[in-house]
């Protein structure tokens, strides 16, 4: 079942299976089921095709679709105003105060791209 571009299981509850939708949480998911008038526990593939389109229906007004859009924009607010939270979003380093010394070894990792290049070029350099 697709929901807002969101592939849902439908042999989960479906309570569970909406919450996998971006910007849904436990209660906004509970509050879809009683707007529906449908039981939380009841599993997807189980809804008739009116509840279904229903379901649809409601997932649409409940979501705003560009949330995501509105975080990116966001993050680029904050990198253009160059605030100390959008230079760490640029350098891909962690924004809210974690450290840096031993952890977040993930983040601070180069891309797998650059890296290549980087070996590439080391080679070409220790050949000559």
């Amino acid at each position: 079942m697709l929901i807002l571009g969101t592939h849902l299981n439908q042999n989960q509850p479906l309570v569970i299976s909406l919450q996998s939708i971006f910007g849904l949480n436990d209660t906004k998911a509970l509050k879809i089921c009683s707007l529906v008038g449908v039981n939380p526990n009841v599993r997807l593939a189980k809804l008739s095709l009116n509840q279904l389109n229903k379901l649809t229906r409601i997932c649409r007004e409940e979501i705003d679709t560009s949330l995501t859009r509105y975080i990116q924009n966001d993050v680029q607010r904050l990198i253009q105003l160059k605030h100390y939270r959008g230079t760490r979003h640029m350098f891909g380093l962690p924004s809210r105060g974690q450290r840096t010394r031993t952890n977040a070894q993930t983040s601070k990792k180069i891309k797998t791209p650059l890296r290549a290049i980087s070996r590439l070029s080391g080679k070409v350099k220790r050949q000559k």
